[in-house]
């Protein structure tokens, strides 16, 4: 892409990305993670503050930073999402800033014309920024970016901080001195107390630092220091995640994922989203360009080394770089991408912590792969070449576009919002409401107040009389299950002749459903709601319950 075209570009995706991610960012119900994350920053602040210590409390530093965002706008869904949708617009021009220095398409030669040396500087005028405007636009338009980019949690803002981390990182290897290296520490450290697990973000650079050895050697100082510094914000953790990975029980809430599992779900979910429904052979084109960057992008890079159009220095004047072949640094992409998932299976051999959205950040190395791919296809294709890549290039950004759509029109998360705001409307919170999974507690509480910079102040009289529904999943025979069941709703409903209930992923608490037999048995549905993920139904209790 010519230089004269490169920052209008970037500066398009930037606002095509931010639009893409403010439209519609309140249409959908907070699901209950993101009503926790509102909890957790409204709280008492040395709540909040002691999670900086307490084993297993993850994302600290997230919540105390949407405390004083919450004091000023208030609690509703727009201002909860709206700094996801920020880091994700950020992440863009960072991808580009990351892709131009670990990616290089034309990077100058020394005397003999041999090894290539390094790009140029962020800034400067040389070097062919193909595929990092193409790996931009990919991740501008990614519907599983995007998705998270709405989503009031702090993944989008760790994937933001992963690429600052590394483009100081590069920054530091290829030109020295010791801001990048502070930037690397503080950046890092705050993805840590973002999510515990961007911890991984310290290994996947160490590897880093070896794979581009011995050209990192006159960096070691640097690095070094930085790794040094490490230690300090990590040492809260130490202790419990020794714990966590010693400890015969399971500690954790999650299921052990096979690898298998692991690869189909990380495939699907960075190539489609959410939208389960599209046929699998829509997401060719992206898998096709995937394979092509992994396999053939070391070929590519070497093919287009050159010397710089303008010159071998940098914007400051230093000529100094990293040196790397092309092999290399396709070795720093391939690692950034298979690194963290190994790791994070590597602990779920002892700890199950494994989900997909936990190594959300390998997706900026999966656009970068993409937008390699087809720079492979379009210098390989002869004179078709133009025809061939801008039809995959259509396909993805087509497919893309329909998963975008149907993320933003789709009711996908939980209408906790419109089954509180029924009950609410239709309820005496005199009369029992039973919450199932008990959890909805905070969604109710939320929901009911005018989101306030604390909605669950006072939110007792809101909630009203209600009872958490009863824990079933212990494994115990269905005839001693049902007694034990029978036994509390007796106690709880004797003295109520309406019964509310909220059924919301009640499978976790009561995978038998032992609750609704109950309810069925000894009363009539007088009233109900069924919504996305939520069923609201008021039951009349046909007999007199007496407690036994």
């Amino acid at each position: 892409m010519k230089r004269s075209y490169t920052r209008p570009f970037l500066l398009g995706l930037v606002l095509a990305a931010f639009a893409l991610r403010v439209l519609g960012l309140d249409r959908q119900s907070l699901w209950r993670d993101e009503v926790d994350a509102i909890y957790f920053a409204v709280r008492d602040l040395n709540e909040t503050l002691s999670m900086f210590v307490q084993a297993a409390q993850n994302g600290p530093l997230y919540f105390l930073g949407l405390r004083p965002w919450f004091g000023l706008m208030g609690t509703w869904e727009f201002v909860l999402r709206f700094p996801s949708a920020v880091a994700g617009t950020l992440s863009i021009p960072l991808l580009w800033q990351v892709a131009r220095l670990l990616l290089p398409e034309r990077v100058r030669q020394d005397s003999e014309g041999a090894e290539p040396a390094a790009p140029p500087a962020a800034g400067t005028a040389a070097g062919d920024a193909a595929v990092a405007s193409l790996a931009a636009l990919f991740m501008t338009v990614n519907p599983y970016q995007v998705w998270y980019g709405q989503e009031g949690k702090m993944y989008a803002t760790v994937t933001c901080l992963a690429l600052l981390a590394t483009y100081f990182w590069l920054r530091g290897l290829a030109r020295g001195g010791a801001w990048p290296w502070v930037g690397y520490w503080l950046t890092v450290s705050a993805a840590m107390y973002m999510h515990l697990l961007m911890v991984l973000l310290i290994p996947v650079h160490f590897v880093w630092f070896w794979l581009a050895w011995p050209a990192s050697r006159r960096r070691q100082r640097g690095y070094a220091l930085a790794l040094a510094g490490l230690t300090l914000p990590y040492l809260p953790m130490v202790w419990w995640h020794w714990w966590l990975l010693t400890s015969p029980d399971k500690l954790s809430g999650f299921n052990f994922t096979p690898l298998a599992q692991a690869l189909e779900g990380l495939l699907f979910n960075h190539a489609r989203g959410f939208i389960s429904t599209i046929p699998t052979l829509w997401l060719a084109p992206v898998y096709f360009l995937g394979a092509a960057g992994l396999l053939l992008g070391a070929g590519q890079l070497a093919s287009h080394s050159g010397r710089a159009a303008d010159g071998a220095a940098d914007s400051d004047g230093d000529s100094r770089g990293i040196t790397l072949t092309p092999w290399r640094r396709m070795a720093l992409l391939m690692s950034w991408l298979i690194l963290p998932v190994a790791l994070i299976l590597l602990i779920s051999l002892r700890q199950p912590v494994f989900t997909e959205r936990y190594v959300i950040w390998i997706g900026p190395a999966a656009m970068l792969a993409l937008a390699l791919g087809l720079r492979v296809l379009y210098t390989h294709s002869g004179r078709a070449r133009i025809p061939i890549a801008a039809g995959f290039l259509i396909a993805v950004l087509g497919v893309w576009g329909y998963a975008n759509w149907q993320q933003k029109t789709l009711t996908i998360k939980f209408d906790l919002r419109g089954a509180v705001q029924y009950v609410q409307a239709h309820r005496d919170p005199n009369q029992l409401l039973i919450l199932q999974i008990p959890h909805q507690e905070w969604s109710f509480r939320y929901y009911s107040d005018s989101f306030r910079p604390n909605p669950f102040v006072d939110s007792d009289a809101r909630l009203g009389r209600w009872v958490g529904g009863p824990y079933t999943n212990y494994g115990e025979p269905d005839a001693q299950a049902r007694a034990s069941v029978d036994a509390q709703l007796r106690q709880w409903t004797a003295d109520s002749q309406d019964v509310w209930v909220m059924l919301s992923e009640a499978e976790m608490w009561d995978s038998r459903r032992l609750l609704d037999e109950w309810l069925n048995q000894h009363g009539i549905v007088v009233e109900q709601l069924e919504l996305p993920g939520v069923a609201v139904r008021r039951y009349h209790l046909q007999d007199a319950i007496t407690a036994e």
